[in-house]
């Protein structure tokens, strides 16, 4: 299934919405997709650019089990596909260059989100670079700020793609990217799922789209990335200029911290027939979900090893997709809730608290699982551990050695002779 399938499908079964009225890309953006929080909005009429722009791609379960073809046991669906990557086929005429327009990032739909941010950020890129020495390309997601007409500033946390240009600029080499915006939320999810460093996230977003995803290699600089996407922009990443970046409202929804970080030149800008851009919303659902939903396999994939039976894992939207898992297990005799909980902890490291239910509690009602922690977590079932490494997106961590705490909160149901006294009689 391709970008544009993709979007038929959503509009299909009424998970899209088009806003016909002339939207300004500075906050006005952002309104929309609040207001239509849990389906894809089409732009079509935006007042700075000639181009229609989409958000929301992904950003509710209806949405991701038409990904993955299933409504429930997401996290054992998509491992399957992570044990069986496909290589993707490799074209020579990809669509995507048939069009090359003048370099000019402001005339490209690019908002705006909030009032503190420090410019307009592209945040849907995914960005394409090889490996020092190899062919093999890494795919990562990276807000990168506007601040000319062929210049950005990139936000790199130290993960592959920041390793790939550490290693570049000790030879003194920019790092070549190439940058593709308006594809299938199946290669989003792939590329956010971390692989071991060398190693593609192409074959995995080919295994989750059936085997029909197809690559080619960008024209500049040859470096190979999904084919029939919307825009591809070339360029590279300074080795050595910089400049502040931010501030910008980050997945806690408070401003993250202003750094200096590297620059970008884009050099090329490619892009299909009636092509419609892309950008994601920061502090909401579908950012929750690209960030949060791989990790949850993780952790799925190490609590599983521990118990049995596992229900269900939830990153949820208080704790900003990222900082705060709920997980769904059946509780084994021999008591083993904080193993799970550090199980957890090592699957994600930016995990801050991770609360345990029975299979009766939905992890996904905000109420149910308060209920569960009140009426279920006694003397003994609260670990709290301190001064360990956290996630640099919290807020409260201290920031002069960036470390925080970690809960464990057992709030499962104990005492095999008054098990009766923790069953809830009337709905939530």
């Amino acid at each position: 299934m391709s970008f544009r399938e993709y979007l038929k499908t959503l509009r299909n079964n009424n998970l899209l919405v088009e806003i016909d009225d002339k939207t300004d890309l500075e906050l006005s953006i952002t309104k929309q997709l609040q207001i239509n929080k849990e389906k894809a909005t089409l732009f079509t009429n935006i007042k700075e650019s000639n181009y229609q722009l989409i958000g929301n791609l992904i950003t509710s379960k209806d949405q991701l089990g038409k990904i993955l073809k299933t409504q429930n046991l997401y996290h054992n669906k998509f491992q399957g596909y992570v044990k069986n990557p496909k290589i993707p086929e490799k074209i020579e005429f990809n669509p995507t260059f048939k069009n090359e327009i003048t370099v000019n990032l402001f005339e490209l739909p690019i908002p705006k989100f909030f009032s503190s941010d420090g410019g307009r950020y592209l945040t849907a890129g995914i960005v394409f670079a090889k490996f020092p020495n190899s062919e093999e390309v890494n795919g990562s997601i990276h807000r990168i700020m506007i601040i000319g007409k062929d210049k950005g500033v990139i936000r790199l946390v130290p993960r592959d793609l920041f390793q790939i240009h550490e290693e570049n600029s000790k030879s003194g080499k920019d790092t070549s990217i190439a940058i593709i915006v308006g594809y299938h939320p199946a290669i989003a999810l792939s590329i956010s799922f971390q692989r071991p460093y060398g190693e593609s996230e192409l074959p995995l977003a080919n295994a989750l789209m059936n085997g029909t995803l197809k690559t080619a290699k960008t024209p500049k600089y040859g470096i190979e990335i999904p084919a029939e996407t919307e825009f591809v922009l070339e360029g590279k990443i300074s080795a050595t200029e910089r400049h502040k970046e931010g501030p910008f409202v980050d997945i806690t929804g408070t401003k993250d911290t202003v750094r200096t970080q590297p620059t970008i030149t884009i050099e090329k800008i490619y892009h299909r027939d009636n092509p419609i851009f892309q950008t994601i919303l920061p502090a909401y659902e579908e950012h929750f979900i690209l960030m949060g939903f791989p990790r949850e396999v993780q952790i799925y994939e190490r609590v599983s090893k521990i118990v049995k039976e596992v229900h269900g894992i939830y990153l949820t939207a208080g704790g900003c997709g990222w900082l705060h898992a709920v997980i769904s297990i059946t509780p084994e005799k021999t008591r083993c809730t904080k193993n799970i909980g550090h199980a957890a902890f090592a699957a994600h490291p930016s995990l801050k608290w991770c609360t345990l239910v029975d299979k009766d509690i939905d992890i996904y009602n905000r109420k149910a699982v308060e209920w569960a922690t009140i009426t279920r977590a006694g003397e003994g079932d609260i670990v709290v551990i301190n001064s360990v490494t956290g996630s640099s997106l919290d807020p409260s961590r201290n920031k002069m050695n960036n470390t925080t705490i970690k809960v464990i909160v057992d709030a499962t149901k104990k005492g095999e002779q008054k098990i009766e006294e923790y069953e809830r009689i009337i709905p939530f």
